[in-house]
């Protein structure tokens, strides 16, 4: 019942905040038009590179250390103190070289955009997802994007240029960290330790996971990074229109995954019995939103483009449709993954992150020069098919080392008795 009201509460205010984003794009999307609207994302997806090594991995792996009953206190320092280190190493590197790529102008958005390195060390949102408190991840993004509308609706609406909407980024960042910072100060407090031995042991416990997250994030942002390079920041423009929209769903599913999340990790650890047979009723949960959010997607892809993007972004309507196979694909992939984050096989999960991002790399290259925008569309869907694949290899490894039949993840019987199980509780 717990995690019904987690997601309940999780998901309720979540879908709120993206309503509140989802009522700005319009006017951004307008006002900036497809190149003005892809040169924002593009310089955002150039600052992600820049910050490779900043959020590294730390919300799946402070995660899973808080829930193996680590000292708060001890994991929090050294994340905190680990991501300030490479927070200085990571703007040193922008100011040399970001100047040889980017002309003036985007260079100075670029160095404001960047002042959201100092707002990712303090988002410990690993904290509360492992206390079962996603309310408080939520409230934060609430409170951000609450903010981001305001100052859309009052100081981008007098002055629609891509470096107000920068500066807009920048301090709906800063309250969404404040928001989770504070609450935890006051209560734990923090230690920083700035020892390199203490943070290089921090880095090599961690480093797997890391990839693991910054390959997934390649895989996507590859793309429009490709479509930046090879057709024109219209393109990137046109693409993100319908990436934004697919994320929108993607929330829901990712509300879903870290709602579950707490709840299967000390299942699979708890070794005084087997609960590997009460995963499937979590895998068909999964199963059942992408279904959902797959066709809801499909059947209203024009009238969702035409409505929050209208004609100039009609080019979008296609490459949302193939987003929507990508969001009914998508949380069979986050299942998968945290199946085997449960019995630690970091090195399972660096293999098929990287495995996707070698898919994306080449698709990416391959497609958009060939279709353009249009190939573009293509990508996540096959990288997304592939990438399951992989996933389905390595949780049979994992089965045969521990002891438990695969068949038994995927068995409908198995969901069944464990709904009524819920039920009778």
């Amino acid at each position: 019942m717990k995690i019904i009201i987690n997601f309940a509460s999780k998901l309720g205010v979540d879908t709120v905040s993206r309503l509140i984003g989802f009522l700005t794009l319009p006017l951004i999307t307008r006002a900036l038009g497809p190149d003005g609207y892809g040169q924002f994302t593009y310089l955002f997806i150039i600052l992600s590179y820049f910050g490779f090594f900043i959020d590294f991995g730390y919300l799946n792996y402070g995660t899973n250390k808080l829930c193996e009953k680590d000292s708060t206190e001890n994991v929090i320092g050294k994340i905190i103190s680990l991501q300030l280190i490479t927070a200085a190493i990571s703007y040193i590197v922008l100011v040399i070289v970001a100047p040889f790529f980017l002309d003036q102008d985007k260079y100075i958005l670029l160095l404001i955009f960047s002042l959201t390195f100092i707002t990712q060390i303090f988002s410990i949102k690993y904290y509360y997802l492992s206390k079962n408190k996603l309310y408080y991840n939520s409230l934060s993004e609430f409170a951000g994007q609450a903010l981001y509308a305001l100052l859309v609706f009052t100081l981008f609406i007098t002055k629609p240029e891509v470096m107000t909407l920068v500066i807009i980024s920048v301090v709906q960042s800063l309250v969404t960290a404040v928001f989770l910072i504070l609450p935890y100060i006051k209560k734990e407090g923090i230690k920083l330790d700035f020892n390199i031995r203490n943070n290089l042991k921090t880095l090599k416990e961690a480093y797997k996971l890391g990839l693991a997250t910054k390959a997934e994030a390649i895989t996507a942002t590859f793309i429009i990074l490709c479509l930046g390079f090879f057709v024109n920041e219209e393109s990137v423009g046109i693409y993100n229109a319908s990436y934004k929209i697919y994320l929108i769903m993607l929330t829901v599913v990712q509300g879903l995954s870290f709602a579950l999340m707490p709840k299967l990790l000390r299942n699979v650890k708890d070794q005084s019995k087997n609960n590997v047979s009460k995963l499937s009723f979590i895998f068909y949960i999964f199963l059942t939103l992408g279904l959902v959010l797959s066709l809801s997607m499909y059947l209203f892809a024009d009238n969702i483009i035409l409505l929050m993007f209208g004609s100039k972004f009609i080019e979008s309507v296609f490459v949302l449709k193939c987003f929507s196979l990508t969001i009914f694909l998508m949380p069979l992939w986050m299942f998968f993954g945290l199946v085997i984050l449960a019995f630690n096989k970091y090195n399972y999960l660096l293999a098929i992150s990287v495995s996707s991002t070698v898919f994306s790399v080449l698709l990416s290259v391959i497609l958009i020069n060939i279709f353009g925008v249009m190939g573009s569309g293509f990508v996540l869907p096959l990288v997304s098919f592939l990438t399951i694949f992989v996933c389905i290899y390595f949780i049979t490894k994992i089965s045969k080392y521990e002891n438990f039949l695969l068949w038994q993840i995927f068995s409908i019987n198995s969901a069944y008795i464990e709904l009524k199980n819920i039920f009778k509780k």
